[in-house]
């Protein structure tokens, strides 16, 4: 299967701790075409630099070369620019989140993620359901 990571599975390998559920499923991932964002670095780096000791940098940085170096990187394309306005004009103010759905869209990819706000807004409003959860793994 071809999985794109939300930002909460791309923190561990980050060497940042996260929800449980998202720690039980990393050894599930293995087997899967895995694909991250930039946008996602980015996002993880936001909460990073609030928790990271000046010393922690080096895990980060280790972490970010191996995420680079085994996973695929998903350009945002137009098509997934296209459906991410789409949702925030609809109402979901969160533009990362709406960028990795259209990312995910665009690309013919399962969206891995716990973000039940982004999951529902979506299927409430009938658009496409790219979304697998860590039990579906």
């Amino acid at each position: 299967m071809r999985v794109i990571l939300d930002t909460s599975f791309l923190l561990p390998f980050l060497g940042v701790r996260t929800d449980e559920s998202v720690m039980e499923a990393l050894p599930r991932l293995r087997g899967h075409e895995l694909y991250y964002s930039e946008l996602s670095v980015l996002e993880a780096l936001w909460k990073i630099v609030k928790v990271v000791s000046p010393n922690g940098a080096e895990v980060v940085l280790r972490g970010l070369s191996e995420v680079r170096g085994h996973m695929r990187r998903a350009e945002v394309d137009e098509g997934a620019v296209k459906a991410a306005l789409e949702l925030y004009r609809l109402g979901h103010r969160d533009l990362i989140d709406d960028l990795l759905y259209g990312t995910a869209l665009s690309h013919g990819l399962k969206l891995l993620t716990i973000d039940r706000t982004l999951t529902d807004f979506v299927r409430g409003k009938g658009y496409p359901d790219v979304f697998i959860g860590s039990d579906e793994l």
